[in-house]
């Protein structure tokens, strides 16, 4: 059931750039959470930006003045007449004529005054109102009475009509513009919306591995195996296969693996990863756990000579270790130490400048040594696309995992891939490493 779950044929391969296609909201939202810094920064300079910008521009004050025009007494005018006409009154206002008749008398530019006066009549009524805005309280209220004293002085000429200044205009003491903090709230909006965009532009050029159907589409491989991230992980190899969801995630890992063992006669698999931090080293250690309780005798071997990490992961010593087996100095089964789970042996190592060099002239004879006396070994290799070990450790296998964590690029993988196929070695699978994927719930 494992194998029909996970998949063993292959499935055409997809570029990287098809794993974006076809998303819904969640996965563009997942793709955002990955991609969160260039967003935020982009966000965050616009905003900041735009507030020295906003923040900077001159405040503009609002002097109102109220005119009414009502009909004549002694004449037939009424209320209809006042409609039509008031919003001649308005128009005689913001005239050109009647600005430059009005700038001299209260030392403004007319330019000035005729972009800044506007005028309206309240619907239904002789009410019009005259404003004009300016960068000061005091000239704009002076401007507005002088402008609703000249509609006063306008309305002796009409016969049917007649306006009074019902209110003068006082310096204003707020600004009436610009408003800054709607501009700043609207430049905030933008400057997100502008590192959404950026972010998805950067996700379309650099695709992330966000699902195992991705591994699978992208690679062209069968994933084999999926590793959530579990605490249980972290808080050291004895308590691994305590969290349910881990062990068994390492139990199907095993299943999927085991007719490969049995139809290919493999004994020998090589655990890698197309970068550091992949979590290599976490599988290799648990899934010799895994065959180990099936009573296989499992050597787990640490060939990373560059920066070991069994001895940190494990708690043995690393010396007597590979580095020596391959000078000479000492034999597998005595450097092989008793790993925390039966039927687990682990050959740790620490740092040696000549990794590369002792890796090719001697590891094929260490391996031969210790097929003698396990029927497993899993080795832990440096990443592939990092070194050169890997590559040269992987023609020696039997067969090759790669593990792949949640959010690595899809080019990484690709090439990690590509780079095992050029060396024409037996790649098993890959390992989704803390995938988070929805299940359904089994328990008894």
């Amino acid at each position: 059931m494992a194998m029909a779950d996970l998949g063993t044929e292959r499935p055409p391969r997809d570029s990287g750039r098809g794993l974006i296609q076809e998303r819904g909201l969640p996965e563009l939202i997942d793709a955002l959470r990955w991609r969160w810094w260039p967003m935020a920064l982009i966000a965050v300079l616009f905003t900041l930006g735009a507030t020295v910008y906003v923040e900077s521009l001159q405040s503009e004050y609002d002097g109102q003045a109220l005119v009414a025009v009502q009909p004549r007494l002694n004449t037939q005018a009424g209320a209809d007449d006042v409609r039509v006409i008031a919003p001649k009154y308005v128009e005689y206002v913001t005239a050109r004529s009647t600005v430059e008749k009005v700038a001299p008398g209260i030392g403004e530019d007319p330019d000035v005054l005729a972009e800044a006066v506007s005028s309206r009549v309240a619907a239904d009524t002789g009410n019009i109102t005259i404003t004009v805005r300016l960068p000061d309280p005091r000239r704009a209220a002076n401007a507005a009475n002088a402008l609703a004293r000249e509609a006063v002085a306008f309305s002796r000429t009409d016969r049917l009509l007649v306006a009074q200044q019902v209110t003068e205009a006082l310096p204003p003491k707020q600004a009436a513009a610009p408003p800054r903090r709607l501009l700043e709230a609207v430049a905030l909006l933008v400057g997100l919306l502008l590192g959404v965009v950026a972010s998805l532009l950067l996700e379309r050029g650099q695709p992330r591995l966000r699902s195992w159907r991705d591994l699978a589409r992208s690679s062209g491989y069968p994933v084999v195996g999926r590793i959530p991230a579990s605490r249980a992980l972290h808080k050291g190899l004895a308590e691994a296969f305590s969290d349910i969801q881990a062990a068994s995630s390492f139990r199907i890992l095993r299943a999927n693996l085991e007719p490969q063992l049995r139809e290919g006669n493999v004994d020998v698999i090589v655990v890698t990863s197309p970068s550091p931090a992949d979590g290599k080293t976490t599988v290799t250690t648990l899934l010799g756990e895994a065959f180990g309780r099936l009573g296989m005798r499992v050597l787990l071997v640490d060939a990373d000579l560059r920066r070991p990490g069994f001895a940190r992961v494990t708690g043995v010593v690393p010396r007597p270790g590979l580095a020596e087996v391959l000078r000479g100095e000492t034999s597998v089964l005595a450097a092989a130490q008793k790993g925390w789970s039966e039927n687990v042996w682990i050959l740790a190592t620490a740092h040696d400048p000549e990794a590369g060099d002792l890796l090719a002239r001697r590891f094929n004879d260490v391996i031969d040594e210790a097929k003698e006396s396990f029927d497993l070994i899993l080795i832990d290799t440096p990443p592939l696309l990092s070194t050169d070990d890997a590559r040269t450790l992987a023609t020696m296998s039997k067969g090759i995992l790669l593990v792949v964590s949640r959010g690595t690029l899809a080019r990484s993988m690709s090439e990690a891939v590509l780079a095992i196929e050029a060396l024409q070695a037996p790649l098993m699978g890959i390992v989704a490493n803390r995938f988070s994927e929805s299940s359904v719930p089994y328990n008894y």
